[in-house]
């Protein structure tokens, strides 16, 4: 067996602040998930649960957690923060998550299942070498590191997630770098690859000899399935609780200068400072490559798709340096690019 399970307050904390890096950030809310209050059987993979503490008295709390690296686990995070959060997590009643069921199922399907993904992924084949999995109350479905030299996939599995869940973080643990390095895929395009390996090959049909298909909901459909009124009203009055106005947009245009929660962005090229003022210009609207390299230069043969392409990711870094989410900036293939505002 490749796998073992660890649960512990500490695992649960690690939870807690990784969901609120995402929720500070953006990340959640640009990817069409809804962030609510923790509650027991909360189990929409659109739905965030996040337990109602009080963030608000910790000195510069979603300041501090916009800064953490969620690439790898466990994560890096201030000692005196971290005991903060797990003091507050210890007086609250947080139930331990229910996972002997899937432990066991997972037990009896491991092998076959991950045997299958290396024949449809044959040059990633014994590429793991073990699997943590904490499980938790919290976040989305699941959350995972990337892969590094160890070989260790380490997954946050949410309470009432399954083998397929599982199938999918391993799946994604192993091609999503490759998706962003060597195609520029974005996070709901490696989402959407692992959503079809999960449901459309024979990666399914081992997996459903196990599990029924019908308790998994592939991300990207849940994501862009239509929510109700009523979940997204209170998902913005939770995020008012929180300190975080899930309605206000975080970029505007002062003076013609790109603002980013109403402060200049200071450490932007002129490249980068034209095509983000015209994404800015035209937001929630596709902003065709024509137009953007119209920004970058008035001479035509002065910019081409490489050059745009390249000047958008430089802006998507800048946007994580600066703790927000580098997905703000959608791309339409073949179209252009969208700035989610």
């Amino acid at each position: 067996m490749l796998t073992r399970w660890v649960y512990s307050i500490e695992t649960e904390s690690e939870r807690l602040m990784h969901c609120a890096r995402q929720i500070a950030c953006g990340f959640y809310r640009s990817n069409g998930f809804t962030v609510l209050p923790y509650t027991p059987s909360q189990y929409l993979s659109q739905i965030v649960t996040f337990p109602n503490l009080s963030y608000n008295n910790i000195p510069r709390f979603w300041e501090q957690v916009r800064k953490i690296n969620v690439d790898s686990f466990p994560l890096v995070i201030d000692p005196k923060l971290f005991n903060t959060i797990t003091k507050l997590l210890g007086s609250i009643d947080i139930k331990k998550p229910q996972f002997d069921e899937v432990k066991e199922l997972w037990t009896q399907c491991e092998s076959e299942v991950i045997s299958e993904i290396y024949k449809v992924l044959p040059q990633k084949n014994n590429i793991i070498k073990k699997i943590t999995i904490h499980p938790t109350s919290f976040g989305t479905s699941c959350s995972f590191n990337q892969i590094e030299d160890t070989g260790e996939v380490i997954m946050y599995l949410r309470e009432g997630s399954g083998v397929h869940t599982i199938t999918e973080a391993i799946i994604t643990v192993l091609t999503r770098l490759d998706i962003s390095n060597k195609l520029s895929g974005l996070w709901a395009e490696s989402e959407m690859i692992t959503d079809f390996l999960v449901t459309q090959t024979s990666i399914a049909k081992v997996i459903e000899k196990y599990e029924a298909a019908e308790f998994f909901q592939p991300t990207i459909r849940g994501t862009r399935g239509k929510e109700t009124a009523k979940i997204i009203q209170e998902s913005n009055q939770y995020y008012q609780k929180l300190g975080l106005p899930s309605f206000d947009q975080p970029f505007s245009l002062v003076d013609d200068k790109p603002h980013l929660f109403n402060k200049p962005m200071l450490d932007l090229s002129q490249t980068e400072l034209g095509l983000f003022r015209e994404l800015i210009k035209n937001q929630n609207q596709v902003v065709d490559f024509d137009s953007l390299g119209s920004s970058i230069s008035k001479d035509e043969d002065d910019f081409s798709l490489y050059a745009i392409s390249k000047t958008v990711q430089r802006l998507r870094d800048k946007f994580e340096a600066n703790g927000i989410s580098g997905s703000y900036i959608q791309t339409l293939r073949g179209k252009g690019y969208l700035l989610k505002n």
